[in-house]
């Protein structure tokens, strides 16, 4: 007999939907992160950054510089969670574990969707950089997977 969404061998469900919300949270991680630090960080110059209550203009680019990889490790982390719970985790577990995921997808997503139409011409900006789609795509991914 088989336990609460699991096989009757006894091991976890493969859920497609976590596993590939999953693997879009680790390959965005992955681009984020390099294509970020080259891209974008090593080319903040110092001299055209403000100052802050935190220091000169180079306080300023180490701010920016650890943000960009928080967030690199956050979708990370995210990934990783959605894969455990798309392949390893069980029943009531992978469930909570795909919920937590999925909501801190979607709070991935509604910023880039949301501060980016903002800031940019709406809905022109959604296709200029793939981050809103990808990060709509995997919070959908992982609320499919989850429920």
């Amino acid at each position: 007999m088989a336990g609460a969404g699991g096989r009757a061998d006894g091991g976890a469900r493969v859920n497609a939907p976590l596993i590939v919300a999953g693997f879009l949270a680790i390959l965005g991680a992955a681009i984020h992160g390099v294509g970020g630090e080259v891209l974008v960080v090593r080319k903040l110059s110092p001299e055209m950054l403000p100052s802050s209550r935190f220091g000169g203009p180079q306080a300023t680019k180490t701010m920016i510089h650890v943000t960009w990889h928080m967030t690199t490790i956050a979708f990370l982390t995210v990934g990783s969670t959605l894969l455990l719970a798309g392949t390893v985790l069980d029943g009531d577990t992978a469930q909570g574990i795909g919920l937590v995921a999925a909501a801190a997808s979607t709070g991935f997503a509604a910023l880039a969707v949301g501060l980016g139409g903002a800031y940019r011409h709406f809905p022109r900006s959604l296709l200029r950089h793939p981050a809103p789609v990808v990060l709509t795509l995997t919070a959908a991914l992982a609320w499919w997977g989850a429920l």
